[in-house]
């Protein structure tokens, strides 16, 4: 008989839900966890992107004759549209200035988009006002060329879709809007008169580009990676892993907008590559030819020494200079041709990850800092100097900025744009109950990644629990020596298997860790090897639930055996 057909809880991560992780055993349910974040996330999708919460903050995004108002117009539903169906509307205005327009009231980097085709009329008018003044501009449908613009956009565009079509939207830093408008033109710059056009599908969300179209009626609506949705994260794996993390907020308040960061040496250019989330939304840094820093900065409201910047970094196509620089007081490098970790000044502690396609997170750990500035660079060798004459060539991109303060290691990115966000803690909890699981004889088995152990979130972070909610045995994470334990948590928190038990893993380690349960006497086994001494339990199990708290790790696997197995069958179970 196979481990799986002798456990009687099986995890491995696949099927979830909002607030809900499925186990694959047992098949009635009552081996399924709950799951709570109150708040968004971001994971690495099946794709290898990053996936972030989407949102569309309009309400009756494509009922334009409800909460949308209207000034001198008409709006009649059920004209073809760009996706083949009947959805698309008649926007007809009969005076000058005729319009619709909803109230909305938002700030910080947002895309507004719609699609539009022509109708008697050839141009028209979208925008948001704000008190910061006007942000849009016209569309000539009859081309797919821009017009006029207002305000100080981050970028305007169209993309055709087809049949007379345009998908048109515009990226700005709001101040504070009061309504979007959408506005029948007779031509650039000009709104008098009467005549129509068409319009589908209206969409207003955070970020720099506008995403897969969202439908709503009377409330905004997210989707991706929301409050409450476990997140299967596919980094390094064709399987997911069910992804925990601690709290961790990014106090860099605008993570992809580099164009409100201070600049000296050369130039930004928004939307101009693909980033890691699969999506155009990167900037390039480009190096004038002045002796100068070369390099974008920002300062972040950090106050402890410990200090977490990371950055997402591409080589641009022709750079000449190709170290990229993180200066948070000591500078380091990092070699953006070959995905390798240069120099470090100080007691700087830097790593890079692969994130496919060129990109690269560069990871800057500084456990002595004083300042919260985080300066991002371009040099032309390993240790060379970031003050240098400029190449006056493309010399990367950038994406995806982040600040974590009083932490040793990085988490996954968090989003921001105008202000600090937190994501909160991951936890999974409340599976099982007193038929899955034996309390005489039994394997508890994990196979997991152990991402990082701070301080701060040191303790238990699996544990079986009985029916008073007491633990009975957890595993623990020690900081900062790196190491896991099983301990019996109803009895002082003993390591089981006392110092012998104690297994060292450095950050991003898989292990296949098990522990072994007969009667009172458990053993713990670990890299096929049992790792200390057979140890004796005082008091007698009641287990009724399985609990995972979010400490930095993802798991791979859980199972639970409501038998025992040989001392072999334990190693071969433990070896990777």
């Amino acid at each position: 008989m196979s481990i799986y057909d002798k456990s009687s809880l099986v995890l491995i991560p696949s099927g979830t839900k909002t607030g809900k992780v499925y186990s694959q055993k047992p098949v009635s349910g009552d081996g399924d966890f709950t799951f709570t974040r109150s708040s968004a996330a971001t994971r690495v999708n099946a794709d290898g992107f990053i996936e972030k919460e989407t949102s569309n903050l309009l309400l009756q995004s494509n009922t334009f004759d409800t909460t949308w108002g209207n000034a001198s117009s008409t709006e009649t539903s059920g004209q073809a549209g760009y996706d083949g169906t009947n959805n698309a509307w008649l926007l007809n205005k009969t005076a000058t200035g005729g319009r619709i327009q909803q109230s909305i009231v938002v700030s910080g980097v947002h895309t507004a988009s719609v699609y539009a085709k022509s109708g008697t009329l050839n141009w028209f008018l979208f925008l948001i006002t704000s008190t910061g003044g006007d942000e849009g501009g016209y569309f000539d449908l009859s081309t797919g060329n821009t017009g006029t613009q207002f305000g100080s956009q981050i970028d305007i565009k169209t993309e055709d879709v087809g049949g007379g079509w345009y998908r048109c939207s515009f990226t700005a830093n709001i101040n504070t809007s009061s309504t979007i408008r959408i506005y029948p033109a007779n031509g650039d710059n000009d709104v008098s008169g009467s005549g129509s056009i068409y319009i589908q599908d209206a969409q207003l969300e955070q970020g720099l580009v506008a995403r897969d179209y969202i439908e709503t009626t009377t409330t905004a609506v997210e989707g991706g990676i929301t409050d409450n949705v476990p997140r299967l994260d596919y980094t390094d794996s064709s399987c997911p892993a069910l992804l925990l993390e601690p709290q961790r907020t990014n106090l860099i308040v605008n993570s992809e907008y580099f164009a409100s960061w201070n600049l000296s040496g050369g130039s930004l250019t928004a939307n101009a590559t693909t980033s890691p989330e699969g999506v155009q939304n990167a900037y390039l840094y480009t190096e004038d030819t002045s002796t100068n820093y070369h390099r974008l900065n920002i300062g972040a409201s950090a106050t402890n020494s410990n200090k977490v910047y990371s950055v997402y970094a591409k080589l641009a196509d022709g750079a000449v200079n190709k170290w990229l620089t993180i200066d948070n007081g000591p500078t380091a490098w990092f070699d953006l041709e070959n995905g390798v970790v240069g120099s470090a000044a100080g007691s700087v502690v830097i790593s890079i990850e692969d994130a496919g396609s060129g990109w690269y997170r560069c990871i800057y750990h500084n456990p002595a800092s004083t300042t919260g500035a985080i300066y991002i660079g371009i040099a032309a060798s390993n240790g060379g100097a970031g003050n240098h004459t400029g190449s006056g060539l493309p010399a990367f991109y950038a994406y995806g900025a982040q600040c974590e303060d009083n932490v040793t290691y990085p988490t996954s990115y968090i989003p921001t744009y105008g202000s600090s966000v937190t994501r909160v803690v991951d936890s999974c909890l409340d599976g099982g109950d007193s038929n899955v699981f034996d309390n005489d004889t039994a394997v508890w088995f994990i196979d997991i990644e152990r991402i990082g152990t701070d301080s701060a979130v040191i303790g238990d972070s699996l544990s079986l629990r009985d029916s008073s909610n007491v633990r009975q045995i957890t595993l623990w994470f020690d900081a900062p020596t790196k190491q896991i334990r099983f301990r019996d948590g109803k009895n002082s928190f003993t390591t089981i298997g006392s110092s012998g038990g104690v297994i060292s893993t450095p950050d991003n380690t898989r292990i296949k860790i098990a522990l072994k349960i007969d009667g009172t006497t458990l053993k713990v086994f670990a890299d096929g090897v049992q790792k200390g001494s057979d140890y004796t339990r005082p008091t007698a199990f009641d287990i009724t639930q399985m609990d995972m708290e979010g400490k930095g790790y993802k798991i791979r696997n859980i199972q639970f055996l409501n038998s025992t197995l040989t001392d072999q069958e334990m190693i071969d179970l433990t070896t990777l």
